[in-house]
């Protein structure tokens, strides 16, 4: 259900949600939250990605753009029990390459993150891993 306030900026760009509205949307100390902002529309746009409890990590994969990779990817993150909770690709279709962005919540898994990227980087179809924790 969508309602409409009208809130007043505070200091440093800070915005104050309603009590009942921050609640029913998770916005609590500690959650994540994806914010897209457009400069060009002057808009913005929060989606929650994760409640508080969750160790959330970034990767950025840069790989060959074929069918199945992803697949081998998010399989090979699902075998050490990492959680992926946004992930966004784009093509680079001048040098037959995709880039990749998720993230992922590394709190349940088997194994430690570093593994887990080596791993990722022994995919032949992966040319360059990158992590950031998001903590």
């Amino acid at each position: 259900m969508r309602h409409y306030e009208i809130v007043r900026i505070k200091e440093n760009g800070k915005i104050e949600i309603p009590r009942d509205y921050a609640y029913d949307l998770g916005l609590v100390e500690g959650a994540y939250f994806l914010v897209e902002i457009d400069t060009d529309l002057k808009e913005l746009h929060a989606e929650r990605v994760a409640l508080p409890g969750k160790r959330l990590v970034e990767v950025e994969l840069v790989v060959e753009d074929r069918p199945g990779v992803l697949a081998r990817i998010s399989g090979l993150m699902g075998k050490h029990g990492a959680n992926i909770l946004f992930s966004e690709s784009e093509e680079l279709s001048s040098i037959g390459m995709a880039g990749i962005v998720a993230v992922i919540d590394v709190s349940g898994m088997e194994g430690t993150v570093e593994g887990l990227i080596e791993e990722l980087k022994a995919l032949p179809e992966v040319r360059e891993v990158t992590f950031r924790s998001l903590e």
